[in-house]
């Protein structure tokens, strides 16, 4: 049982400590040896022609807002289509799209009466896109000036497959989950744009990224987690996935935790179907690309798995005797405990501390990929979902 024990304590503990802190300080060495892609100039003319594509369900609280920011963007205008895919949208989504058209306007609507989810929408969609460059993005996001142009411009390195902009959260003051989640999203963008700048940027966010349109593929239709599974797909086909902080973004952020706590659930469904489609990423011989796959993504999904080895390990040692497993599993015992007590601050005057607020988040979001993981398993998940509210 000793031997067991140590097993389970040792696997945990790597694990985790390998992907959210040996894998990071390996990206601080790497870092100088690592060029940037080079880019095209800044004040090169536009000549691409580019479709936006978004796909909408029920999204009359903003889809009118998106199309006007897109309209505003300093992209040429004769060179942008916007292309409004509507999933079976039973509310006023597709009537503000007809109201917002006018001559001269590249936007156009697809509405498609049955709802079958966002990644057949746009397997649908991209047929019939027109541009040269596909850029992805969501409802509820939006562009700074100057986002479209940046993708673009990334695009013209040579051999990139696609270009994930950087999303930048907007919160309210007082949102209680606001440090724990910026904690986390600064970490991700710290990572992606090192990963980014090696050509191995694995996903991207569905909130703004761009490919050739020539190397569009379908994707299958019950892909749950489209905007990971196309980046990857296209690193597994020797592509470049580049990050490009320039093109931005922004987002709300939703007003609790539990908000994102569904949508979390879905995407751990998603990572492990992914994991299961992308497994010739792993080959050692694909080199960095295999090695941030492995350190970055797997482990972190395994996160919930190397958490229980350890409760296991340390609650085997302690009955053992073990005096400093017992202070093991009462260390763990506060940790969750304080990370029960961050979830419970709902309300915007209820400020948790940082360490309750991380706490929080960290287990929030292993608990998420484990029932993701579960639903994984049993096929529970589908590919149409709800949004998060916002």
């Amino acid at each position: 049982m000793e031997t067991f024990a140590n097993t389970l304590l040792v696997a945990g503990f790597l694990g985790i400590l390998h992907s959210y802190a040996m894998y990071p300080l390996f990206w601080m060495v790497f870092r100088p040896r690592t060029g940037k892609t080079p880019l095209a100039e800044t004040d090169a003319v536009p000549t691409k022609t580019v479709s936006v594509v978004i796909s909408a369900f029920n999204e009359q609280s903003h889809i009118g807002r998106r199309i006007l920011n897109l309209l505003e963007t300093d992209y040429p205008s004769e060179l942008l289509e916007i292309i409004i895919a509507s999933d079976g949208s039973t509310d006023e989504t597709t009537n503000i799209v007809r109201r917002q058209s006018a001559p001269g306007r590249q936007l156009r609507l697809l509405d498609y009466p049955n709802r079958r989810g966002k990644v057949n929408v746009l397997n649908d969609a991209c047929q019939q896109a027109t541009g040269d460059i596909l850029v992805f993005s969501d409802a509820n996001v939006d562009f700074q000036p100057s986002a479209i142009r940046e993708l673009v411009r990334a695009m013209e390195a040579p051999n990139v497959g696609c270009v994930c902009g950087r999303l930048r959260f907007r919160v309210k003051s007082g949102v209680p989950h606001e440090e724990s989640e910026g904690l986390y999203w600064a970490l991700e963008t710290w990572l992606k744009n090192h990963e980014g700048n090696a050509g191995c940027l694995l996903g991207a966010n569905g909130a703004i990224y761009a490919m050739p349109r020539k190397l569009w593929e379908a994707c299958p239709p019950d892909t749950i987690i489209d905007d990971f599974f196309i980046p990857m797909r296209l690193m597994m086909k020797g592509w470049k996935t580049m990050y490009a902080p320039a093109a931005l973004a922004e987002e709300d952020l939703p007003p609790k935790a539990t908000d994102e706590f569904g949508r979390r659930i879905r995407i751990g469904a998603g990572n492990f179907q992914t994991l299961t489609r992308c497994l010739p990423m792993l080959n050692p011989a694909r080199g960095l690309a295999a090695w941030a796959f492995f350190s970055h993504k797997v482990l972190r999904w395994l996160g919930p798995f190397f958490m229980i080895f350890i409760l296991i390990g340390s609650a085997l040692q302690a009955l053992r005797g073990e005096t400093w497993a017992m202070l093991l599993l009462i260390a763990q015992f506060v940790f969750y405990g304080a990370a029960w007590a961050g979830l419970q601050q709902h309300q915007p005057h209820r400020r948790s501390s940082k360490l309750v607020g991380v706490a929080a988040h960290f287990v929030s979001m292993n608990l998420a990929l484990l029932l993701g993981f579960f639903r994984w398993i049993n096929g529970s998940q589908q590919a149409a979902w709800n949004r998060t509210q916002r």
